[in-house]
């Protein structure tokens, strides 16, 4: 991370959100670059969600879950090492207290099963992902008896 982007997350944390809440930390997980550009752009206007990391695999996700400790990560279910899922199940069973979501480009239905399954908040498909989406899945309680889709 740069000296800047060092600077303006600690200008993020000390004027919070704007909305009465200070951001959440957020760490991206994503092997396409595109998609992780376009989450951190949309995600960060949002004011709700300050992007602190980005990982490519499974691997950068469990270091940097443990390194930044963020209170959000969004990860891609296939991720070229591991899958997303087993990566999230790592990082769940050490940091319990984070929020996780699953996404992916397509609409597989056992995602969501999946999800709720290891402990994370959900799943999202990358279409409908956005801050909106993103608050609604970290906010809500996790329930192993809920399919963890978000209702479109």
């Amino acid at each position: 991370m740069t000296d800047e982007s060092q600077q303006q997350n600690k200008i993020a944390d000390m004027f919070g959100s704007g909305h009465g809440d200070p951001a959440r930390t957020l760490l991206l997980v994503d092997d396409q670059p595109l998609f992780r550009n376009i989450a951190r752009t949309v995600l960060g206007e949002d004011g709700h969600f300050n992007v602190v990391g980005e990982g490519i695999d499974g691997a950068s996700a469990i270091e940097l879950a443990g390194s930044l400790r963020p209170d959000v990560i969004i990860m891609d279910c296939q991720l070229p090492d591991m899958s997303g899922v087993e990566a999230a199940r790592q990082i769940l069973a050490e940091h319990p207290e984070i929020r996780l979501v699953l996404t992916s480009m397509g609409d597989d239905a056992e995602y969501g099963v999946l999800a709720r399954e290891i402990g994370a908040c959900g799943f999202a498909t990358k279409r409908e992902l956005d801050a909106q989406t993103l608050r609604e899945l970290v906010e809500r309680p996790v329930s192993a008896d809920d399919s963890g889709k978000m209702a479109a």
